[in-house]
């Protein structure tokens, strides 16, 4: 069987540097799938292949794309087995999975893909970007399964998010600049771990810093917070965390800056709503005898681990207990009542941090 880089690394970043070492190996011949919801990695990975296998300079007779029209199975296969006039390697790029079609009465409608995986010849290149495979699906499960398949993850466990933190990182230095370990977190809890709105973030506050920023010193929590778009997201990531730091004082800025910018205060609710269920899970797990990185682990907290293990100390169980309840009455009193709105948002947030 061909090689293959499925996800069985902690994220898409070490699966995209196995993928760029066999590269520098040489990419066997036949069907490449790049799949998984990391699309930074997975974009780097698409252009380092088809850099490596399109000569510079080949243009359209060194690659087709396809992808724009509806394209058969069997369609495909054909491109990808067709000999150019001007170029001995065959290169094909299906820019997105969701465009092959089939006709639904046609049973052997896939035996054409399996048949070119299996025996591609030795000059013919075959890459399908798949972010989304369904193994239900007789497809989607042969594409997973046959050639190469390369799978792309966002971080899921505490390790993948240090790698990620260490990647944005080295991003800021490739631009000019340094961050702070707290403002790289504002930027995982306000972007997640896309790095493709993360290097846009960036973008920008290497503009800032070419602007007036100071030379050789890094870039802080305050600066991020300021800077980085619309801070309504920051904002809310605030509320969460002066929840978590039971900072009354800053909750209510949060709050208030949040409705003077228009946020729904129902989203906020929801916002608070994950953080209490943090502190909540990891309280119980720690009373219970685990330790705290397991109950950081347990309730995916890995962009304020620090704050969990600290907020947790800092309220009862019986406080914690009792937060689903104070949250659930202002979702309804939103819902059902004609109160002032801000007045609930605020009165919810003292209930719960005083």
């Amino acid at each position: 069987m061909a090689f293959t880089a499925r996800s069985e690394g902690p994220w898409g970043g070490p699966a995209l540097k196995a993928a760029l070492a066999k590269l520098e190996k040489g990419w066997p011949p036949g069907l490449t799938v790049l799949t998984g919801d990391d699309l930074y990695h997975l974009d780097q990975a698409q252009a380092a292949i088809l850099s490596r296998l399109v000569p510079e300079g080949a243009g359209s007779f060194g690659l087709s794309v396809v992808g724009e029209d509806g394209v058969t199975t069997g369609a495909l296969v054909g491109a990808a087995r067709s000999s150019g006039m001007f170029a001995t390697r065959r290169v094909v790029f299906l820019r997105d999975v969701a465009s092959l079609v089939h006709m639904q009465t046609n049973l052997r409608r896939h035996e054409p893909l399996a048949a070119y995986a299996a025996s591609p010849g030795s000059d013919s290149y075959l890459i399908v970007r798949a972010p989304k495979l369904d193994r239900k699906r007789k497809l989607h499960k042969l594409l997973a399964e046959a050639g190469v398949c390369l799978t792309f993850r966002v971080p899921n466990n505490a390790a993948g998010f240090k790698e990620l933190m260490a990647e944005i990182g080295t991003m800021a230095a490739a631009r000019g600049f340094k961050l702070e370990e707290r403002a790289v977190a504002l930027l995982v809890a306000a972007c997640g771990p896309d790095l493709h709105r993360i290097a846009a973030e960036l973008d920008k506050l290497a503009l800032w810093r070419g602007a007036g920023g100071t030379a050789g010193q890094a870039i802080d929590l305050a600066t991020v917070r300021g800077l980085v778009a619309g801070s309504v997201q920051l904002s809310g990531w605030e509320l969460a965390d002066a929840l978590t730091e039971r900072d009354a004082v800053s909750a209510l800025g949060a709050a208030r800056r949040l409705l003077d910018a228009g946020d729904e205060p129902i989203r906020m609710v929801g916002g608070l709503a994950s953080r209490a269920r943090a502190l909540l899970k990891a309280k119980a797990m720690i009373e219970a005898g685990a330790s705290p990185q397991a109950a950081v682990d347990a309730a995916r907290a890995w962009y304020f681990r620090e704050g969990l293990s600290a907020g947790v100390k800092r309220y009862a169980m019986s406080e914690l207990l009792a937060m689903p309840a104070r949250l659930f009455e202002a979702d309804r009193t939103f819902k059902s009542r004609s109160l002032d709105k801000g007045a609930v948002l605020e009165a919810l947030v003292l209930g719960l941090t005083r």
